[in-house]
């Protein structure tokens, strides 16, 4: 008997403990398992080239010398070792290989198709890449793949081993800390209930499809549904054109059409859910899939009609159907007042050094954050920060208490609203005025994030996965200000 071509009905008939365990055993076994390496084998052998290419055309620069130092460390690697060591299966991208790479590709701003050609064509990058001239560049789909699987407690482990390592060294002691909040914002358009509505239809009509051609049905995609709402997604758009008074009711008129039109397709897609009776694990993704996308669009409508019925004010409205964890957030910037994403406290030391970091979901207000970065700042230092400057999105007279409670010396965090006598000559004490002036580089230092090291927008979608994208590019900027700081 062939254990993987058994239906799920056999199992019910009631087979052995020991076929259920075999077939266990043979299906972990047809999962590919990445063998684990440090570096290419070919790294530290002498080669022809090596000797025919002069030394200048793949010399380091000095700061790309220093990080490959700070990299040379073992115990920085030690997170990916611990959990992704195997002696079995086909050799991996070498861990050397990848974080220097990574390192790359947020320290140049270059996409990972863009990547793979850089390294390939220059030298130096090659050479601080620990690949060998003969040796062919890990490709870009190898390096999403790794940069997925590697989770975020282990890049945030990574985090950690380095600032400890630079604390070693002394190239900073942590004296002060300057705390802000910004957007990671996710990889999406501009949300709206007709879009979302018309993307729903298009991507359930798909799965719908997958799964009757799995099943040997000749099919192919539906487009009766999708030519409907897209049509009235023109239509949205000449009306729009118009500016009159009666142009929000007549969007919200076709947009209630939409989604009579999107509960159709949803009726479709739940009789078939029913009637399918999943036989491999191919059938179970496909119907996983469709379930899933089902829910996500089934919630679209429901918070379509919401709107549609007067309700502005929706708790976990869906903005995306391929980041459900993203949020809108207002932050009161001038031309961009909403933001989709995700929120992202940044803590700073002296030297320009990321101490601390941590993504959330939604919006959550400034004032609760202050415990967390406290708290993160004492695991790293052992004590709390001598002087601490926030801005007065922070403000809360507990705060305060909590931040000289731990043993914060000076506290800088400006007042909202009506202050007294005593507050006002408080905020006007030559130290709260330095700190005040000190904590503003904190703007500067979050736009050099944003600009050089790809935290403006995450490529990869999801809340876990985010987490993954930033802390690669505050690892790779505290690599770079570590280079700098060495003498």
């Amino acid at each position: 008997m062939i254990l993987e071509n058994l239906e799920y009905s056999e199992f019910e008939a009631g087979i052995s403990t020991l076929d259920v365990e075999l077939y266990s055993i043979i299906q972990n076994l047809q999962k590919v398992i990445d063998m684990l390496i440090l570096d290419y084998p070919e790294w530290n052998q002498p080669t022809v080239a090596q000797v025919l290419i002069p030394k200048a055309a793949y010399q380091l620069t000095p700061e790309l010398e220093k990080i490959d130092k700070l990299l040379q460390d073992e115990s920085f690697e030690e997170p990916i070792v611990k959990q992704f060591n195997t002696q079995r299966g086909r050799p991996t991208v070498p861990v050397r290989v990848y974080i220097r790479m990574m390192f790359l590709k947020y320290y140049a701003g270059l996409s990972y198709e863009d990547l793979v050609p850089e390294v390939t064509h220059n030298l130096m990058y090659r050479f601080f890449c620990r690949i060998p001239i003969e040796q062919k560049v890990p490709d870009a789909t190898a390096l999403m793949k790794i940069t997925t699987k590697y989770s975020e407690e282990v890049i945030n482990e990574m985090n950690q081993r380095l600032l400890k390592s630079l604390v070693q060294k002394k190239l900073f002691k942590g004296r002060k800390t300057r705390i802000d909040t910004t957007v990671v914002e996710a990889n999406i358009v501009h949300p709206t209930d007709a879009g979302l509505l018309y993307e729903g239809v298009k991507k359930l009509t798909k799965a719908v499809t997958r799964i009757k051609q799995a099943y040997g049905k000749a099919s192919r995609q539906s487009t009766k549904s999708i030519r409907k709402m897209k049509d009235h997604i023109l239509s949205i758009n000449k009306v729009l054109r118009r500016r009159t008074d009666d142009t929000r009711k007549e969007v919200r008129k076709i947009t209630g059409q939409m989604a009579i039109e999107a509960r159709k397709v949803l009726a479709q897609a739940d009789r078939l859910a029913k009637k399918l009776i999943p036989e491999t694990e191919k059938d179970r993704k496909l119907r996983g899939n469709l379930l899933d996308t089902a829910k996500k669009v089934c919630k679209i409508i429901e918070q379509s009609e919401a709107v549609n019925a007067g309700n502005t004010k929706l708790a976990d409205r869906l903005v995306s159907l391929n980041d459900p964890d993203a949020r809108p957030i207002v932050k009161g910037k001038l031309g961009k007042r909403v933001e989709f994403g995700y929120k992202l406290q940044i803590q700073e030391t002296e030297g320009g050094i990321v101490t601390g970091y941590q993504l959330y979901k939604g919006n959550p207000c400034d004032r609760i954050l202050v415990d967390d970065a406290l708290q993160k700042h004492k695991d790293l230092f052992g004590k709390a920060p001598v002087e601490m400057a926030l801005d007065r999105g922070y403000y809360d007279s507990d705060n305060e208490k909590l931040a000289y409670g731990a043993g914060v010396k000076h506290v800088c965090i400006p007042k909202i609203g009506r202050k007294s006598k005593e507050r006002t000559e408080f905020e006007n004490t030559p130290t709260f005025r330095r700190l005040k002036r000190w904590r503003s580089g904190i703007e500067g230092r979050i736009s050099c994030l944003k600009r050089r090291f790809g935290l403006n927008r995450s490529m990869l979608s999801g809340y876990r996965k985010t987490q993954t994208w930033t802390g690669l590019g505050i690892l790779a900027h505290n690599l770079r200000q570590a280079a700098k700081l060495m003498a």
